[in-house]
């Protein structure tokens, strides 16, 4: 009987405790990206770091932490699929591993804290595997940061995007991310894999940013991107693919990719590709525009030549991808803000709307459609029951002003509130 007393005592102790624990969030307005409408005066229950119930009408019991976003528009947390943020846009560090962890470190906050709860990192220039470090050092609760998916390195061609193009002869040296052959691409994507990489990427064309390469020129050969994806599916990890050009595009989705990264040239067999293979789509827009505005002081050739590329070529751009996104292409969200600094993604979301998505297809593209991408759409992605409670909240209504998700007031990831200026 004591033994009985004693478990029941500690069963109602932990349930009161944990009903204790209830967060109740009041929303003026409550985005539904799986209905693709607007809710108003909701109520979302938080226990733990899931949501527990979504509805109107339901009663706040008593106990429960109140979070009062009665004057705002609440979402689920946004995802960047192309975000590269160990870079340091401007400088200010040597470029170590460690500088590079380190600045990682203090760039992913910013990215939380502007309301991006999900991001991918599509490959890190920097060595000794520093986007692992810091994904697994986030998980630990060791720093602040979004839920991060890594591409451990960039994999490229001798002279490729990802080669460094910028040295005479002889001061050439290769890196661990050059491949050449389908031997050294299988060699390449194991070894990423065994270093903690969630996917594997390859610059399947050219770039903008580099010199010496063209972005409309396919890179790798189609045997090697084959052998890439054959490789990463078997040891279970999906691939991306940087792909300005035609054929790069279509080369990298017959070879199975799951995401197409930038798509600036894509064409109307590419479109029908990507479909048919359920691929997506991840332009990243802002960057382009961004290197076509004024260049910086003591440019470097890479820059010029970006400058160039991307005045001749983003208009053409806005409209391939306009028309991609027209004729049902999975259109994911990626910012590639290596052009800017860390924070200012949802500076995209306004040029996913002039490109031709409605202001909550834009939104709709930086929640539930990437949380597809990523395949983790039954975890997050949108504020439903059972998912993690990864909810942003804006003042203003982002379905008349696409620009007001450029200042996120409240953040929370996995039941945590880490910003709240809402009203204030």
């Amino acid at each position: 009987m004591n033994r009985l007393v004693v478990c029941l005592a500690l069963f109602f102790g932990t349930y009161l405790s944990t009903a204790a624990q209830t967060t109740a969030i009041v929303c003026g307005r409550l985005v539904d990206v799986v209905a693709g409408k607007i809710v108003r005066d909701a109520v979302i229950f938080v226990e733990g770091n899931r949501i527990t119930a979504v509805g109107t009408g339901l009663p706040i019991p008593e106990g429960a932490e109140r979070i009062d976003l009665s004057r705002a528009t609440v979402l689920p947390g946004f995802f960047d699929l192309h975000c590269h943020f160990l870079d340091n846009p401007g400088g200010g560090t040597r470029g170590s591993a460690a500088d590079n962890a380190l600045s990682g470190a203090r760039n992913a906050e910013k990215i939380l804290l502007s309301g991006f709860t999900t991001i991918r990192d599509p490959g890190g220039g920097a060595p000794n595997y520093g986007n692992v470090s810091v994904r697994d050092a986030i998980n630990r609760g060791w720093f602040p940061g979004p839920r991060i998916y890594v591409a451990g390195r960039f994999l490229s061609i001798t002279g490729g995007h990802g080669d460094n193009n910028n040295v005479p002869p002889e001061w050439e040296t290769e890196g661990d991310n050059i491949v050449n052959g389908v031997d050294e691409m299988r060699k390449a994507v194991r070894r990423d894999v065994k270093f903690g990489s969630d996917w594997i990427k390859l610059y399947a064309t050219g770039g903008f940013l580099s010199a010496g390469d063209d972005p409309g020129l396919q890179s790798f050969s189609d045997e090697e991107m084959r052998v890439a994806v054959e490789e990463a599916t078997r040891l279970g990890k999906p691939v991306a693919a940087h792909a300005h050009g035609t054929a790069g595009i279509k080369a990298a989705v017959r070879a199975g990719v799951r995401t197409i990264e930038h798509g600036t040239f894509i064409d109307g067999e590419g479109i029908d590709l990507i479909k048919k293979h359920g691929a997506f789509l991840v332009p990243t827009l802002r960057t382009i525009e961004v290197l076509g505005e004024d260049l910086p002081k003591n440019a470097s050739e890479g820059w010029k030549k970006a400058n160039m590329l991307a005045k001749k070529y983003f208009a053409a751009m806005m409209k391939n991808i306009g028309t991609a996104m027209a004729q049902g292409v999975k259109t994911a969200f990626g910012s590639d803000m290596v052009t800017l600094p860390h924070g200012l993604a949802a500076q995209e979301f306004k040029l996913h709307v002039r490109a031709g998505q409605s202001p909550m297809e834009a939104i709709r593209s930086a929640t539930i459609v990437s949380a597809e991408a990523l395949r983790v759409e039954d975890e997050t992605g949108s504020i439903s029951p059972g998912k993690l409670a990864d909810i942003i909240a804006v003042e203003g209504d982002p379905l008349s002003d696409i620009t007001v998700l450029e200042k996120v007031g409240f953040v929370m990831k996995d039941g945590k509130a880490y910003k709240n200026t809402i009203g204030k």
